[in-house]
């Protein structure tokens, strides 16, 4: 006998909800990759602290560059962002954190910067570390343009204000 109730008779599950889900194998969806997804986002927004707790980091660190794109000047989800690629070990996500932090910050914060910055070098290596703490010493944020940004949520063309802007060569 089918479990399922019959939409043909005029009972309360005769909804457009139901005619959408009813042939869903709900069990399959709830194991499936799109499952990790969702849950990683409900775990990283719902965190308070700055080191994510979770089993899916990659998928948090997508959904909190996501986030910046929304609010830019939002530090702590730049700092949730540095340390969630560490955690994901990508050397190029991390330079690009550390980008944005010290967009952001626009030269305030330098003992926040100098530290994220030693934090990065098991990763980043001496040569990049020096690059940064240099941008963030010498004031020079323009240096930060002639780094690989690709991985920068900011540097898209339309956040930098325009003193950071690249100047076009002719």
């Amino acid at each position: 006998m089918n479990d399922k109730p019959s939409i043909d008779n005029k009972s309360a599950t005769e909804s457009h909800i139901w005619r959408a889900i009813s042939d869903w194998d709900l069990n399959e969806e709830l194991e499936s990759s799109l499952a990790d997804s969702i849950q990683s986002t409900f775990d990283s927004l719902d965190q308070k602290a700055l080191i994510y707790k979770g089993n899916h980091p990659e998928l948090g660190l997508k959904q909190m560059c996501r986030h910046i794109a929304r609010k830019p000047d939002d530090l702590p989800s730049h700092i949730k962002r540095f340390y969630l690629a560490m955690q994901t070990r990508s050397i190029a996500q991390v330079e690009g954190a550390l980008v944005d932090i010290i967009i952001i910050l626009r030269f305030h914060g330098k003992s926040l910067s100098e530290r994220l910055i030693r934090e990065s070098l098991p990763l980043l290596g001496q040569e990049k570390v020096e690059v940064f703490t240099s941008i963030v010493n010498d004031k020079t944020v323009n240096a930060v343009l002639n780094m690989d940004v690709s991985f920068s949520v900011l540097v898209n063309g339309n956040s930098l204000p325009a003193t950071f802007k690249r100047k076009e060569v002719s």
